[in-house]
């Protein structure tokens, strides 16, 4: 079995900034090196083709892979070397993974010229597409599976959004390839699917009855909790992560840089992605793991609407922190209507 392997350095790095993607920044995201080494130390000992420099060869330096470097790639990378690299590893392997989100999945996707199964490691902010492992434990999990027979290959769709739309709150998504991709277990993430919350006015309701004057909010993105924002008197952009001090807004568009510096109670309000289940993790990168270390499974409040939950068949979790994953873990009453809740558990992510 032979493995093509490459990295976006780029991608995600706006997610902690609340930018809601990362499409036009070049700066680095200093998480992406932790995801590769997660995704590496449980990959299968296989034949690996990477990129020159930071699209690969630097996490394979010193290890015990057997890899090779392809003639493509390097340190100050673009959209284009993720084209060039994928043009070449088509010709030699069975399986390309890679490291981003969906604009990296586009550029992928878009390079091969010969039905190839693609699997994301997921590291982007959106990551709407078909074709992103849950985690990169899940990644890892699902070409071990691949490996030794034990993995399906199936057709998903490789979506992504026009990002100037999606920050200014307008989500329109568009389809851009169908590929092949590999599946074991529920370690693929579905794409996104978008339901209505026939029911936000009773879960706006229950929510705000239950708000205290001196504990802060931090209300995720999502039309069921800008509902509950609405209903409080304010309009704030669709996407955005919020803040309030009990029912009065403190800022609109926060930062996970905002909030590792608040100190008082603090509780996270959030409603998972219809199809792909993702209660954390994707699109609400602001709240991130030292937030929700602090604020533990019991300051989450999960609001949804019948409808979304009937199409998950359990909460996904990625806060980028492995053992923060560990302690939300377990089943969350979800409120589904005035005082009205339906239990749902958290999937594993190995």
């Amino acid at each position: 079995m032979k493995v093509g392997f490459l990295v976006n350095p780029y991608a995600g790095s706006g997610g902690r900034i609340g930018r809601k993607g990362s499409d036009d920044l070049r700066v680095e995201n200093p998480e992406i090196p932790f995801r590769v080494k997660r995704f590496l130390n449980l990959a299968p000992k296989v034949k690996y083709f990477v990129p020159r420099g930071k699209m690969g060869e630097v996490y394979f330096r010193g290890t015990d892979f057997d890899y090779e470097v392809i003639d493509a790639g390097r340190d100050n990378s673009t959209r284009e070397d993720t084209i060039a690299s994928v043009k070449i590893l088509q010709d030699v392997v069975d399986v390309i993974t890679f490291v981003g989100g969906d604009g990296t999945a586009r550029d992928v996707a878009g390079a091969l010229t010969r039905d190839l199964p693609i699997l994301g490691i997921p590291a982007g902010v959106k990551m709407h597409s078909g074709v992103f492992a849950t985690t990169p434990e899940a990644a890892a999990r699902i070409l071990s599976d691949f490996v030794q027979g034990n993995a399906r290959v199936v057709k998903a769709e490789v979506l992504d959004v026009d990002e100037e739309e999606y920050r200014r709150g307008n989500f329109v998504v568009k389809l851009f390839f169908v590929v092949s991709t590999i599946s074991s277990g529920n370690l693929l993430t579905p794409s996104k699917e978008e339901y209505s919350s026939s029911n936000a006015d009773d879960i706006s309701e229950f929510v705000i009855d239950m708000m205290e004057d001196n504990v802060y909010y931090v209300m995720g993105p999502g039309k069921t909790v800008k509902s509950i924002e609405e209903r409080l008197g304010y309009s704030t952009n669709f996407l955005s992560t919020d803040l309030f001090l009990g029912k009065r807004l403190i800022k609109a568009g926060i930062s996970y840089f905002d909030l590792i510096s608040l100190t008082g109670e603090l509780k996270v309000i959030l409603s998972p992605i219809g199809g792909q289940g993702f209660l954390i993790g994707r699109g609400n990168q602001e709240i991130g793991p030292e937030v929700l270390k602090r604020v533990g499974k019991k300051g989450i409040i999960v609001v949804s609407s019948r409808e979304k939950l009937r199409s998950i068949d359990c909460l996904r979790i990625d806060t980028g922190d492995p053992e923060v994953d560990k302690l939300l873990q377990g089943v969350y009453n979800v409120i589904v209507g005035y005082n009205e809740f339906m239990p749902v558990k958290t999937c594993s992510n190995t």
